[in-house]
């Protein structure tokens, strides 16, 4: 580390005074701080800078999916979301429900009570059914919780059909379109399949979302289906421009609870399910949540606060670096459009707010990931011919103020970042 960036840390160190070493700072994070209003942050659990955001959509508008407003009936779970954005909404991928009783539509939604939310850490109760729903997280795959109270017919719906901001108006300015989906049931154990959407709120090309899920006991019998229409244990639904998901029923389960893990890519349902055996080789809920805790924990802890500091004034602190961390997404390895052997980083939402604040904070706090960070956006302007500004879903999209990704780069050029290319840097700065 050079010389200014050891007085920066002694500066960062000096201000904020030291408390025990061994404090569990991850416990001062509430997700559910930015949640109202136009707060637009994603309140399910997620990793350090992690590809997959699972958590509750209730809100076909919101950018995060998601409403405190507990009369807004949760309609799925869906394993892609954005955090804290404004203008029109992204994402909302791989839609996940379990239900009970009636299965004679896909539209299936409930209202929610006993709602608990904490760092890497969703809950809650759908009432309609009485099914308890508990999430968890790795970086690229999630960790679902089922558990039903009904001693009729159970079912989890995975539907590829449903995301955020749909319009019926064609190229609708910072709307989503549908593209296409498809759905395959490889075993009574596996599901696979993607989903095609394209716009939203920067007017991207179309990007991919591949998940594949796996459960811990077998499903007894499922339907596929396209357009509405249920086609009973077809095991494919291919990709014709229609929106496709599957039904899987459970008649007997063990405890009446059923696990289910999740893996998504942006390359293919067999890098999805890779990402599930990668990260998540176990199904132990506990021990996941407890892997993705520490996992911020070690970030968190790099900032220490005065010990006279009440618990309000830590909650706030906290929850606010928490939200620093959340975007942009580390998507190394999962760059559908060049080589993937570089670090890729995306959902930059967006640099003209970010090159002020989260970017130099991370430069402090954590510099390797800031360089990995200014060398995917050289990789990007090598490929697309500029510097992202406000990228998502692998395009770079809008601008605002000109580009103020020079800023990012000159803040780690001054702060003496090593293992970036400058002499590119200057490059792409000097770009018109």
């Amino acid at each position: 580390m050079k010389k200014n960036q050891n007085s920066v840390f002694i500066c960062l160190t000096f201000l904020l005074q030291c408390f025990c070493l061994n404090a569990q700072n991850h416990r001062f994070v509430d997700p559910m701080i930015g949640s109202e209003g136009l707060g637009n942050v994603f309140v399910g659990p997620s990793c350090p800078y992690g590809m997959i955001k699972p958590g509750p959509d209730n809100d076909l508008n919101a950018n995060s999916g998601f409403s405190t407003d507990l009369n807004r009936p949760i309609y799925g779970f869906s394993q892609v979301h954005v955090s804290g954005t404004g203008g029109g909404a992204k994402y909302g991928n791989v839609s996940i429900m379990p239900i009970s009783g009636d299965f004679e539509t896909i539209k299936q939604e409930s209202l929610r009570e006993n709602e608990k939310v904490a760092l890497g850490y969703y809950s809650a109760l759908l009432k309609k059914w009485n099914i308890q729903t508990e999430i968890t997280t790795s970086d690229r795959a999630a960790f679902y919780k089922f558990v039903f109270n009904s001693n009729t017919k159970n079912a989890i719906k995975v539907d590829l059909g449903r995301y955020l901001d749909e319009s019926i108006i064609p190229d609708g300015r910072e709307t989503q379109q549908f593209v296409g989906s498809q759905v395959e049931v490889i075993s009574d154990t596996e599901v696979r399949g993607y989903t095609k959407i394209r716009g939203g709120w920067n007017n991207g090309s179309t990007y991919t979302v591949y998940f594949s899920a796996v459960f811990d006991q077998p499903f007894a019998n499922f339907s596929t289906w396209k357009d509405e229409k249920f086609f009973p244990n077809q095991k494919n639904q291919v990709d014709s421009g229609k929106k496709t998901g599957a039904m899987l029923f459970f008649e007997s389960l063990a405890n009446k609870t059923v696990n289910m893990k999740i893996g998504i890519s942006f390359i293919s349902t067999l890098k999805a399910r890779e990402n599930i055996d990668n990260e998540i080789p176990h199904w132990d809920f506990n021990k996941e949540l407890a892997e993705t805790q520490q996992k911020w924990e070690d970030l968190l802890k790099r900032v220490e606060v005065e010990k006279e500091a009440s618990v309000e004034k830590k909650t706030m602190f906290y929850t606010g670096l928490y939200h620093t961390m959340l975007m942009p997404v580390d998507r190394t390895g999962e760059n559908p459009l060049w080589e993937n052997d570089s670090p890729y980083y995306d959902d930059f939402y967006a640099i003209w707010d970010t090159y002020r604040s989260s970017s130099p904070l991370i430069t402090l706090l954590n510099p390797s990931r800031e360089v990995d960070i200014v060398n995917a956006m050289l990789q990007i302007y090598k490929r697309d011919g500029y510097l992202p500004e406000a990228r998502s879903g692998n395009a770079n999209g809008r601008t605002q103020g000109g580009s103020n990704a020079e800023v990012v780069i000159a803040d780690a050029f001054v702060k003496g970042l090593e293992g970036i290319n400058y002499k590119l840097a200057l490059e792409a700065m000097m770009k018109v």
